[in-house]
């Protein structure tokens, strides 16, 4: 995804009214239960929610096949049925959007993958309710939502990315979730043996000898 994109996407933000007598459909992938106890108080109590709860991919998906589309769907990065960003996918797919990442763990990286799957923003879990309030009706408004540090993250991305070309960073992307060759394979369309190029490629660059080193030369340097 583009800065310019989303730049224009979080401008839109200010530009939008909203109106909170109108009842917001919000579902809740979490397996936290103290988490999503405190989501459904805080916004069940707020004019303008309905807040439904679940803890994985495959109960928001029985949820919503059951109940119809939810106007916000915040779907946690480790829920189990993720299997990677798999579940966001199915989710954008059957509940027609409106899904946005929810984590205080996902890094960049993988923000950019599920903004590139469709997703409708990211919201970390260290957002302050308020704000997290207004970014659902946001995204309830068809708009989407990221924090502002993304943008000065996705500035730097050109300094940040030692040498290595786009698809080697979704490679190491998928190394630092602890995919397979062929998992990687499968996952960007192209065969096992020229992960396997593009392996070699990331460890020489980051001066690495083996696919664990590279892993943690990526989080050493912020990449992922």
């Amino acid at each position: 995804m583009s800065e310019s994109r989303i730049a224009v996407t979080i401008a839109d933000r200010s530009q939008r009214t909203t109106d909170t007598t109108v009842q917001l459909r919000l579902l809740v992938v979490d397996d936290h239960c103290l988490l999503t106890e405190v989501l459904r108080e805080a916004f069940s109590a707020s004019e303008g929610f309905a807040v439904d709860t679940v803890a994985s991919v495959d109960e928001a998906r029985a949820r919503i096949a059951e109940h119809g589309r939810f106007d916000v769907v915040l779907l946690d990065y480790d829920v189990p049925g993720m299997d990677a960003l798999r579940g966001l996918s199915l989710l954008i797919d059957l509940n027609e959007g409106g899904v946005v990442l929810f984590s205080g763990v996902a890094s960049w990286m993988v923000v950019e993958r599920a903004l590139e799957a469709g997703a409708s923003g990211f919201i970390p879990k260290t957002l302050a309710l308020k704000t997290l309030g207004h970014a659902m009706r946001l995204v309830a408004d068809g708009g989407m939502y990221v924090p502002t540090e993304y943008l000065l993250r996705t500035s730097q991305d050109d300094k940040q990315n030692l040498g290595l070309k786009p698809r080697e960073m979704r490679v190491l992307g998928l190394l630092c979730e602890g995919m397979q060759n062929k998992e990687i394979g499968r996952e960007l369309g192209i065969e096992e043996t020229i992960v396997k190029m593009d392996v070699k490629s990331i460890c020489r660059k980051l001066g690495v000898r083996n696919r664990t080193q590279a892993v943690i030369a990526a989080n050493k340097n912020g990449i992922c």
